[in-house]
C-alpha cells in the first residue's frame, strides 16, 4: 500500500509553525508523508520535506508566476492525496498551479484566514473576489473562520464544500495559567510600577493592523492619566513610522515598542487591558490569547472581532476610525476595576470554544471527508 501524502502550503514558515504544527503532527503520526511549501525553506517539525517558493507579497509579480510554475512542476512529479493551503497569497498561487496542472488529482483544501473584502465593500473587493471565484472550481473544501466570510463564501459559491471552523485552535492551558503568575514580580522585572495601567496590542506593524489609531488615541487619554502605559509587541514595515508618530504625540516615553516577544503569555499576564485596532481579521489569535489570559479586550467592530466579542458589544467594540469612541472604551476600563474583572472572566469562559481540543477534531473531520 502506497504511503499517503499531504502538501501544506503557506506564505511563510512562521505561519505553519505558529498555527498548523498540531495538524502536521497528526498526519505525520498516522504515517503520511508531510511536505511543506513556503517562501523560504526552514526546518519545520513533522515535515519530511520543505520546498522553497519565490513568493512575493504583491500578487501580480513575475516571481509569483514562477512560484506557480514551480508548484505545477512539483504536482506533476508528486501525487499528493491532499494539498492544504493557507494565507491569501499562497492560496492564490498554489491553486493557480493546480488549475494550470489540469491533470492534478489531489484534493485541495483552502483555509481562509480572513478575506480582504467585506459584503459592504464596493469596487475594491472585486480584485480579491474575482480571484476567489476563478479558483473555486479547484477548491474541494473551503474552511472559513467567521460569520461574514461564511456568508460571502456561500453567496459567491467559492467552493464545492464550505466549512465553518472556530479558528485553528488555541493552547488554552498555556495562556490561562499566565494569570496565576506573580503579576507584581512580572511588572517589576519588566521595569513597570505596581500601579501602572498597562495596555497591550500585539500585532505586526502594518497598515492593516492600524497601530496609528491606537497611538493617537492613547496620547489623548494619557494626557489625563499619568499611569497609563502602552505596550506594542511586534515588528513590521511601518514600525519606524509608528515610532515617529509616538514621538510626535508627546507621550513616546510611555509607549514601549517591544519588537518580537517570545512568551506572549507572560506579557499578557502582567497587563490590564488588550486592544486591537485592526482593519481586517479572520479570527485573530492575539485577541483569543488575551481572552484566555483573562484580560478584557477593546477592539474595532470588524469581522473576527465581532465573532469573538459580540456578546460584550457595548463594552468592548468600537467603530473603526472613531477615535473618540476608542478613547471612551479605554477610559471605562481604566476607571472601573469591577468592569475589567467582569469582562475578563467572561472572555476566559467564552474563549473555551476556540481551544485546540475543541477545534482539532472539527478540522480533522473536514479533511477526512475527502480522503
Amino acid at each position: 500500500m502506497m504511503r499517503k501524502k499531504i502538501l501544506y502550503c503557506a506564505s511563510t514558515a512562521s505561519h505553519i509553525e505558529n498555527f498548523h504544527l498540531p495538524y502536521l503532527q497528526y498526519f505525520y503520526e498516522i504515517g503520511w508523508q508531510v511536505d511543506v511549501a513556503v517562501a523560504r525553506a526552514a526546518k519545520i517539525p513533522y515535515a519530511n520535506n520543505v520546498i522553497a517558493l519565490p513568493l512575493e507579497k504583491s500578487l501580480l509579480t513575475a516571481s509569483n508566476l514562477r512560484a506557480a510554475y514551480n508548484v505545477k512542476r512539483l504536482l506533476d512529479k508528486n501525487e499528493y492525496d491532499i494539498i492544504s493551503i493557507h494565507t491569501t497569497l499562497a492560496g492564490a498561487v498554489v491553486r493557480l498551479a493546480v488549475h494550470l496542472s489540469g491533470k492534478c488529482s489531489s484534493k485541495v483544501v483552502y483555509t481562509s484566514h480572513g478575506y480582504f473584502f467585506n459584503e459592504e465593500d464596493g469596487l475594491s473587493k472585486w480584485s480579491y473576489l474575482c480571484v476567489e471565484k476563478l479558483l473555486a472550481s479547484v477548491t474541494d473544501v473551503l474552511m472559513v473562520m467567521n460569520r461574514t466570510d461564511y456568508r460571502l463564501a456561500k453567496q459567491h459559491r467559492l467552493s464545492k464544500n464550505i466549512v465553518s471552523i472556530p479558528g485553528m485552535g488555541l493552547d488554552l492551558y498555556k495562556f490561562s495559567k499566565a494569570r496565576g503568575k506573580d503579576r507584581e514580580s512580572l511588572r517589576v522585572a519588566a521595569g513597570y510600577n505596581s500601579d501602572d495601567f498597562l495596555i497591550i496590542y500585539a500585532a505586526e506593524m502594518s497598515k492593516r493592523k492600524n497601530q496609528g489609531e491606537l497611538i493617537r488615541t492613547f496620547a489623548e487619554v494619557a494626557a489625563q492619566k499619568p499611569i497609563l502605559k502602552l505596550l506594542l509587541a511586534g515588528d513590521g514595515a511601518l514600525k519606524d513610522e509608528y515610532v515617529e508618530l509616538a514621538r510626535k504625540s508627546g507621550y513616546g516615553e510611555r509607549i514601549n515598542f517591544m519588537g518580537q516577544v517570545s512568551d506572549m503569555a507572560l506579557l499578557y499576564g502582567m497587563c490590564d487591558l488588550a486592544v486591537s485596532t485592526s482593519r481586517s481579521e479572520g479570527l485573530p489569535f492575539n485577541v483569543m490569547e488575551a481572552m484566555a489570559c483573562g484580560l478584557p479586550v477593546v477592539a474595532s467592530r470588524i469581522k473576527g472581532h465581532i465573532d469573538l466579542l459580540d456578546s460584550l458589544n457595548e463594552d468592548c467594540l468600537y467603530d473603526l476610525g472613531d477615535e473618540q469612541a476608542l478613547a471612551k472604551r479605554l477610559q471605562s476600563f481604566y476607571q472601573d476595576e469591577a468592569l475589567r474583572e467582569q469582562v475578563g472572566q467572561a472572555n476566559q469562559r467564552n474563549v473555551c470554544r476556540y481551544g485546540l481540543e475543541v477545534v482539532k477534531p472539527i478540522i480533522i473531520e473536514a479533511y477526512s471527508v475527502i480522503i
